[in-house]
């Protein structure tokens, strides 16, 4: 349980850098009575859609307390929305979803950003612009739903992923 709880305010340190973390995922207390973070969730943002176009791709990074799985994305401002990773392959940036989701080690950063794994909002119900925002509910293996609310903007610094801590 000790570890659990060091976990707990590694990630907080390592986000420190990027700024505070946006939203925390559900808690729960220990036997000890120590206060549990199970994931954090930080620098979410959604691009906005230029006109006509009904995809969009959102970034966020992730911290889990302890191993887990991210599984899958839902919003109520997109039917379909699917964990998506590029890569190279034969000199060619390819795209597809994720299947089976993306593995989460305790106490690492997990990163999606521009060009790597990120949600991919498709069938986006109303044109996203700079300012809006948009709500995600992320699911996983193990931890309870964490719902968090993404700005409509441009990628910071922050999306471009930082160091695993």
């Amino acid at each position: 349980m000790k570890r659990l709880f060091a976990l707990s305010a590694l990630p907080l340190l390592g986000l420190s850098a990027c700024g505070e973390p946006a939203n925390i995922g559900n808690t729960y207390t220990d036997a000890d009575g120590n206060t549990i973070t199970q994931i954090i969730v930080a620098d979410e943002v959604c691009r906005p859609t230029p006109n006509g176009r009904q995809v969009t791709a959102c970034y966020l990074n992730l911290v889990a307390a302890a191993d887990d799985r991210h599984v899958s994305v839902e919003s109520p401002d997109a039917p379909r929305v699917q964990i998506h990773e590029m890569k190279m392959e034969s000199n060619m940036m390819m795209m597809r979803p994720i299947e089976g989701g993306v593995p989460l080690t305790g106490g690492q950063v997990v990163n999606f950003t521009p060009g790597g794994n990120h949600i991919m909002l498709n069938g986006v119900r109303e044109p996203l612009v700079e300012g809006d925002t948009v709500e995600l509910t992320l699911k996983f293996d193990n931890a309870p739903d964490v719902t968090v609310t993404a700005r409509v903007g441009q990628p910071t610094e922050a999306n471009e992923g930082f160091p695993n801590g």
